[in-house]
C-alpha cells in the first residue's frame, strides 16, 4: 500500500487519488493527517501538502482538492514530454506539476461548471475546452501523466513499482446507436408524405425510388441491417454495444413506435446476441423525472433483462444534473462522455472513471466509459484516414485500462456503393 499524507483528507482529494493509484495502476493507497503515523509507515509515502515534511517523496498540492464548489481556476497550459500540463509546481517538488489536481479538473468536468460560450444546440462546444484551446483533443493526456508517474515513482519505489511488466494491450469497444431503425418502412404518415415531397421538390430521383421501392417491399430498408451484425463480428474480437431508442415520437425526435412488432422483433433478437443498452431520447434528458424510468421500464419489460448501461441520443447539455438521474433510475454506465462531429477525449482520459457530482461534491456511483469519437465524427474525414487516426490513438495509448470507443449506427452498415470503403476500413479496424 502507498501511503499519503496530506494536512486535509477532503472527497476530491480521496476520489482522484483512488480513481489514478487503484483503477489506473492496480495499487492500493492509504491516506494519514497524522505525521507520526506517516513516518512509522515502512512502505511506499509520499506527501501531497503544502510544505515537505522531510526528504519524502513530496508533491505541493494545489488549492483544487481543498475547495468546494466551483472558482475561476488559472491554468497555465506548458509542454512536458511531449504532452501538455498544467498546475505546475515550484523547483523542489519530485513531479513537476500536480497531476492529482489536472486530473481531478479534467475528470469532473470542471470546465463545463464554469461559465462558458455554449454551441447553438445548446451544449459545450469542444473549441472552448482547455484541449481545444490547446489542441490536445485527441490526447488521453491524463493516462499520459499516469504512466509518467508510475515512471517517476518506480525510480523512488524500485521494490513497489515495476514499469518493465509486459503491457496489456489496450481494448477497442464499438458501441451500435440506433436512433432511427427504419429509413422508410413504419414510419408516420407525415413523415413519409415529408420524405415524399421532399425528393420531389429537390428532384432526388434516387431517393424517391428507393422510398417506392421500400414501401412497395421490391428493396429492403437501407436502415434495416440487423441481420449482418452477426457474421460481420464473428471473425473480431471486438463485440460490440447495441443501444436502441425506444420511446414514442416527440417534438424533438421522430422514431419508429415502441409498439411496431417488427422493432420489438429486432431488439428482442439483439438482445440474444449482444449486450444491450438504453439510447435515451431527448425528451428523457430534459424531462427526466418524467420519462427516463418509463424508457427504461418499456425497454427491460420488453427483453426481459435488466438495462444498466445508458447513452443519450444527443449530447448532454447539463452533466451534473443528468448524471444524477441516472443513478436514481439506477443504471451503472454510461456511455455518453465524448462529442458527437469530432474526434476528442471529452474528460482527458481513455480510461473509464466514476464521475465526481461538483454539486453535491462526492463520487456518484455511475462508470463513466470515454467515447473518442462518433459516426458523424468519422465521417468528417475519408475513411482510410478516419481509421489510420484511431489506429494511431489506440496504439499509443499508455495504460492497459485505457480503451478506444467508437460509436457508428444502424445505417453505417447499409450496403449502398458509398458505405463500402467505410465496411472495409472497419473490418480492418476491428481486427
Amino acid at each position: 500500500m502507498v501511503l499519503v499524507y496530506t494536512h486535509q483528507i477532503t472527497p476530491r482529494l480521496t476520489y482522484i487519488f483512488k480513481h489514478i493509484f487503484e483503477n489506473m495502476l492496480g495499487v492500493s493507497i492509504g491516506f494519514t493527517k497524522t505525521i507520526e503515523t506517516f513516518v512509522a509507515h515502512s512502505g511506499p509515502k509520499f506527501s501531497y501538502t503544502k510544505k515537505q515534511l522531510g526528504n519524502e517523496y513530496f508533491i505541493p498540492a494545489h488549492t483544487l482538492l481543498y475547495e468546494q464548489g466551483v472558482k475561476l481556476q488559472t491554468l497555465d497550459v506548458e509542454s512536458l514530454d511531449g504532452f501538455p500540463i498544467f498546475f505546475k509546481t515550484q523547483v523542489d517538488s519530485f513531479f513537476s506539476f500536480d497531476i492529482f489536481a489536472a486530473s481531478f479538473f479534467l475528470l469532473s468536468r470542471y470546465e463545463e461548471a464554469l461559465p462558458h460560450i455554449k454551441t447553438p444546440q445548446g451544449f459545450f462546444d469542444p473549441a472552448q475546452s482547455i484541449a481545444g484551446q490547446y489542441g490536445f483533443l485527441e490526447l488521453p493526456v491524463v493516462d499520459l501523466w499516469v504512466k509518467h508517474l508510475q515512471k517517476n515513482l518506480t525510480v523512488a519505489f524500485p521494490e513497489f513499482f515495476n514499469t518493465n511488466d509486459e503491457k496489456k494491450k489496450s481494448i477497442k469497444n464499438v458501441l451500435i446507436e440506433v436512433l432511427v431503425p427504419f429509413r422508410y418502412k413504419h414510419r408516420s404518415l407525415l413523415v413519409s408524405l415529408s420524405d415524399f415531397f421532399k425528393s420531389l421538390w429537390t428532384f432526388d430521383l434516387l431517393q424517391l425510388f428507393e422510398q417506392l421501392a421500400v414501401l412497395f417491399r421490391i428493396k429492403e430498408d437501407p436502415f434495416n441491417t440487423f441481420n449482418t451484425w452477426k457474421s460481420f463480428f464473428k471473425s473480431s474480437t471486438v463485440s460490440p454495444k447495441i443501444f436502441f431508442l425506444f420511446s414514442e415520437s416527440s417534438s424533438f425526435q421522430s422514431t419508429v413506435s415502441i409498439f411496431n412488432l417488427s422493432y420489438q422483433k429486432i431488439i428482442k433478437t439483439m438482445s440474444d446476441l449482444f449486450s444491450l443498452g438504453l439510447l435515451v431520447s431527448v425528451k428523457s434528458q430534459l424531462k427526466a423525472s418524467e420519462f427516463l424510468g418509463i424508457e427504461k421500464n418499456n425497454l427491460e419489460s420488453l427483453t426481459h433483462k435488466p438495462i444498466s448501461d445508458i447513452r443519450m441520443s444527443s449530447e448532454i447539455q447539463n452533466l451534473n444534473t443528468v448524471y444524477e438521474s441516472l443513478v436514481v433510475q439506477e443504471f451503472n454506465s454510461d456511455y455518453s462522455m465524448g462529442y458527437q462531429k469530432t474526434f476528442g477525449f471529452r474528460a482527458g482520459t481513455a480510461t473509464p472513471f466514476y464521475f465526481y457530482s461538483l454539486s453535491n461534491e462526492f463520487q456518484l456511483p455511475l462508470k463513466i466509459i470515454p467515447i473518442i469519437t462518433t459516426e458523424m465524427g468519422l465521417k468528417i474525414m475519408s475513411p482510410e484516414k478516419a481509421f489510420q487516426l484511431l489506429n494511431d490513438i489506440h496504439e499509443n495509448l499508455p495504460l492497459s485500462s485505457s480503451s478506444l470507443t467508437i460509436v457508428i449506427s444502424n445505417r453505417f452498415f447499409s450496403p449502398i456503393d458509398e458505405n463500402k470503403s467505410w465496411l472495409q476500413e472497419f473490418k480492418n479496424y476491428i481486427k
